[in-house]
C-alpha cells in the first residue's frame, strides 16, 4: 500500500471523507509518518535490513624530520601577520612529488577526504597538541600545501614554527560517523581478502578501562577487531532558506543588440517550476563509495580537488563533480525556498526561450569569517586561507510542476535537448521529493549565487534526509592501513512524502502501521477511549508479527532467549593485546 491507500484507509475507518481539505491530508500524513518512525523503534524486525559498504582510513604522519608545518606567517592583513587558523608546509608540492619513496614528505590530498580528521601537532618540547582539520588545499602561488584547522593556534606560547624547525605532525581519525539514518547496527564484518570475520563489540566503557582509547602513539595498529561507541556529533545546519528568481542578466547580441538571456534554460531538463533545500557538509567519505547519479548530463563525474580555485556561477563541472561522494558530516535541511517558475526571456517573444533560475545560498563562508576581503582603501587586504573554512552548501531540488507545451524543435528553447524528452514526447517520473543537485562552496567569484540551468541530472537515490547527526564508533586496534567492512543494519525510514510511497516493511505489517496512526487520530480529536483501543490493538498486532518476523527460523526450532547478561568481563578468546605499543 502506498501513501494515498493508507491514508484512503483511515479515512475509512474513521468514517470521515474530508478527502478535499488540504489541512486533512497533511494532518494525517503527519500522523503516518509520526506511526512509521515509532514502529521503527519499537519493531525494527519489521523493517527490511540494509547492508551497507564502509572503509577505514589509516593513520599519516610525518616521514621525516623535514615533513613538517608551520603557521602561514604571509597574511595580507594590516595585523597580525601570523594566521593562527591556517598551515603550510616547510615544502613545495613539486619536491613531494620528486620524492617518490615518500621517504622524506608526505604528497597531502586535496580532495576533501582529510577534512575533519584530528590533526596533532609536536612542538619543540616533544608536546602534542590535538586540533582538526578544517579543509586542505594546494596554493599553486608559491607550490605548496595549506590548511586550515578548527581551533586558532597558540602561537605566542607554542611558536609559530619556521621553514627549518616546523611542527611534526600525525593525521587520524578519533571515531567514524555511521550513516545519520542507522536505528540498530546488527553486525559489523570485516571484509578483506585475507581475513573476514564479524568485528567485536564492546562498551565504551569497558573500553576506555582497558585503555583502548588514548594517544595514538600508545595505541596498537593491526588489523581491527573491537568496536565501540564513541560521541555524537552534529553540524549545525542553515536556518535561512535559499533565494530563488528568475536569472535577470542580459547580453546584447548580433549587430541590432538584441538582448538574450545571459544564463537561458539549456537543458535537457524541462522547465517547470520548482523548490530548492539546502544543507552545509564537511568533508568526504571514501572514494570508492560514490553516489549513482549521472550528476550532468554530457559527463562523467571526476574527482573534485581543492586547488585554490573559485566556483563560477554559470554550471560547470565542479558542482557536478563535488556531489558524487557522500560528505563525512552533513547539517539538518534548511526551509524550503519558495516556488519558481522557469520563465519565458521575453514573453512577447517566446522564440528567445526561457531563463534559468538563480539560486542564493546562505553564505557561509563569510559567517564563519573565511570571506572578509576588504576593498581599496583603508584597511585593505584579505586571508590567504580566502573561502576554506571546509563548509560546503548542498543544493537540493524538488520539481513541483512540468511544462508539456514544449515546442516540436527542442533547439528553439533548450541549447541541450534529449531525444524523446521535448515536444511532449515523453512524460517526466516526478515524485514529490528533494533530490541531490549540486555542491558548491560560497567564494568571493560566484558570491553564494548558484544558477540552475537544466544541465544537471537530480540523483534519484539521494533524496533529501533530515539530519540529525551521526552517532560515531572507534576501533581496535586502529587501522594500520584501508579496509573495509560490511556493516548489516536497520536504518531510518524516509519520510513519506510523494502519494506513491511504499513504507519499508512488510505487506502484512501495513495494518499495524495504520493502528499506530489511527491511535495519534483519535488522541488529536479528544477520543481517548479510541486511542487507547488503536494502541492496545496496536499491541497485539506487534506480538503477532513478532512471532512471524522476529527471527527467520521456524517455530518448531527452540530459540535461547536470555534475560540479562551478567557477565562483567570482555570474551577471553578474542585477540586483546592493550600493552603492545606502535609508534
Amino acid at each position: 500500500m502506498n501513501l494515498t491507500e493508507i491514508r484512503a484507509a483511515m479515512f475509512a475507518q474513521a468514517d470521515w471523507s474530508p478527502e478535499q481539505s488540504e489541512e486533512a491530508v497533511g494532518r494525517i500524513n503527519g500522523f503516518i509518518n509520526r506511526a512509521y518512525n515509532q514502529l521503527a523503534l519499537e519493531a525494527p524486525f519489521l523493517f527490511f535490513e540494509d547492508k551497507m559498504r564502509v572503509a577505514v582510513e589509516p593513520d599519516e604522519k610525518s616521514a621525516s624530520d623535514f615533513d613538517t608545518l608551520q603557521l602561514l606567517g604571509d597574511n595580507d592583513l594590516a595585523s597580525p601577520a601570523v594566521d593562527p587558523w591556517s598551515f603550510v608546509t616547510t615544502y613545495t608540492k613539486t619536491a613531494a612529488e620528486a620524492d617518490t619513496d615518500g621517504l622524506y614528505t608526505t604528497t597531502w590530498k586535496t580532495d576533501r577526504s582529510w577534512d575533519g580528521r584530528t590533526i596533532e601537532f609536536e612542538t619543540s618540547d616533544g608536546t602534542k597538541v590535538r586540533n582538526r582539520i578544517r579543509t586542505i588545499w594546494y596554493d599553486s602561488s608559491d607550490d605548496k600545501y595549506k590548511l586550515t584547522v578548527v581551533h586558532p593556534w597558540d602561537w605566542p606560547n607554542r611558536g609559530a614554527g619556521s621553514s627549518t624547525t616546523g611542527f611534526k605532525w600525525r593525521i587520524y581519525t578519533e571515531e567514524y560517523p555511521f550513516p545519520d539514518d542507522i536505528i540498530k547496527m546488527r553486525s559489523m564484518r570485516l571484509f578483506n581478502n585475507t581475513q573476514q570475520y564479524p568485528i567485536d563489540v564492546m562498551g565504551q566503557d569497558e573500553a576506555e578501562e582497558r585503555t583502548l582509547v588514548g594517544p595514538r602513539a600508545q595505541v596498537a595498529s593491526g588489523i581491527p577487531r573491537i568496536a565501540f561507541r564513541r560521541e555524537h556529533f552534529q553540524l549545525e545546519g542553515p536556518g535561512t532558506a535559499p533565494f530563488v528568481e528568475k536569472a535577470p542578466d542580459t547580453t546584447l547580441v548580433g549587430p541590432n543588440n538584441s538582448p538574450t538571456p545571459t544564463y537561458p534554460w539549456n537543458g535537457p531538463e524541462k522547465p517547470g517550476e520548482f523548490q530548492y533545500i539546502v544543507t552545509y557538509t564537511w568533508g568526504k567519505r571514501d572514494a570508492d563509495f560514490r553516489l549513482p547519479g549521472l550528476a550532468k548530463w554530457d559527463t562523467y563525474a571526476g574527482a573534485w580537488t581543492n586547488t585554490g580555485q573559485t566556483i563560477a556561477q554559470a554550471p560547470g563541472n565542479e558542482p557536478a563533480n563535488n556531489r558524487v561522494r557522500e560528505p563525512r558530516y552533513e547539517s539538518a535541511p534548511s526551509p524550503a525556498s519558495g516556488t519558481q517558475p522557469v520563465e519565458f526571456f521575453d514573453e512577447t517573444d517566446k522564440t528567445k526561450g526561457y531563463t534559468a533560475i538563480k539560486v542564493r545560498v546562505p553564505n557561509i563562508e563569510y559567517a564563519l569569517g573565511f570571506l572578509t576581503e576588504h576593498p581599496s582603501g583603508s584597511p585593505s587586504g584579505k586571508r590567504v586561507s580566502q573561502h576554506q573554512s571546509g563548509i560546503h552548501v548542498r543544493i537540493y531540488r524538488k520539481r513541483v510542476s512540468v511544462f508539456d507545451d514544449i515546442p516540436e524543435d527542442p533547439y528553439q528553447d533548450m541549447a541541450y535537448a534529449a531525444k524523446g524528452i521535448v515536444g511532449g514526447k515523453a512524460v517526466i517520473d516526478n515524485k514529490d521529493k528533494f533530490y541531490l543537485l549540486a555542491e558548491l562552496r560560497v567564494d568571493e567569484v560566484n558570491r553564494g549565487v548558484f544558477i540552475d540551468d537544466g544541465q544537471y541530472i537530480p540523483d534519484r537515490s539521494r533524496p533529501l534526509r533530515d539530519v540529525h547527526g551521526y552517532q560515531q564508533y572507534a576501533l581496535y586496534p586502529r587501522p594500520d592501513q584501508r579496509y573495509e567492512m560490511d556493516v548489516r543494519c536497520v536504518r531510518r525510514p524516509q519520510k513519506l512524502d510523494a502519494e506513491q510511497d511504499v513504507p519499508r516493511i512488510h505487506a502484512e505489517a501495513v495494518n499495524v502501521l495504520i493502528t499506530r496512526a489511527m491511535s495519534y487520530l483519535y488522541e488529536s480529536m479528544g477520543n481517548l477511549q479510541a486511542s487507547q483501543l488503536m494502541l492496545g490493538r496496536y499491541m497485539e498486532l506487534l506480538e503477532t508479527l513478532s512471532k512471524r518476523y522476529g527471527d527467520l527460523r521456524p517455530s518448531a526450532v527452540p530459540i535461547l532467549r536470555r534475560m540479562s547478561r551478567a557477565r562483567f568481563s570482555y570474551r577471553s578468546r578474542d585477540n586483546y593485546r592493550k600493552w603492545y605499543k606502535t609508534p
